[in-house]
């Protein structure tokens, strides 16, 4: 792909990449949100060139404060979080989005570190994947976030409903409508093991 990036946007991702780690994310998240589609894919692409930072994680390349692993994910403290306690959940094989996965086992992850930051820490969580860049996906590798939340922590995940229609209701009822199957597909059984992979006390 031809670098859609004008000048004084490389100059910006130059300017950028010489700051601190914690500035450099804060600025750089401030400036994604000024491209188009087509800069953030050729970013995106640039980026999967160079080596996936979350799959450079999930190699141990990349130093990370690892909490739990096992043979299909990893979770991390995320170093810039929403609320202390923020987790980042990855797949270890490379895919965008959760519908890109063949089974539900990094949301069976996500769910028991939910569990244990409710036990461990005593709060609340919030557990959301983004997929694709409408839904807020800023970087190509899936992460499932496990978020502590506080009372009045500022952090926002309301919206005001929109009004739909009856006739619009029954449309998407007929388009999205699918039967349950009968025999569920095979889903990797968390091992039995599951606690003592944690690397937290």
């Amino acid at each position: 792909m031809k670098n859609p990036l004008s000048e004084e946007q490389l100059k910006k991702i130059q300017e950028i990449s010489k700051l601190p780690g914690e500035k450099q994310q804060e600025e750089l998240q401030k400036f994604l949100k000024t491209l188009n589609p087509e800069q953030i894919k050729y970013l995106q692409e640039q980026q999967q060139e160079q080596g996936c930072p979350f799959c450079l994680i999930a190699e141990g390349k990349i130093e990370s404060y690892k909490i739990y692993e096992d043979d299909f994910v990893i979770a991390v403290l995320d170093i810039k979080p929403a609320n202390e306690g923020h987790v980042l959940v990855l797949p270890k094989t490379h895919v965008q989005k959760s519908i890109d996965l063949n089974d539900e086992h990094i949301f069976s992850v996500a769910n028991k570190i939910a569990k244990r930051i409710n036990e461990i820490l005593g709060k609340d969580t919030n557990i959301f994947a983004a997929n694709g860049e409408n839904a807020g996906q800023r970087v190509g590798h899936l992460m499932v976030h496990v978020i502590p939340r506080d009372e009045d922590d500022g952090l926002n995940f309301e919206w005001k409903g929109k009004t739909v229609d009856k006739k619009d209701f029954d449309e998407l009822k007929k388009k999205l409508h699918f039967k349950e199957e009968r025999n569920k597909p095979e889903i990797k059984e968390l091992d039995e093991d599951f606690e003592e992979k944690f690397l937290i006390p």
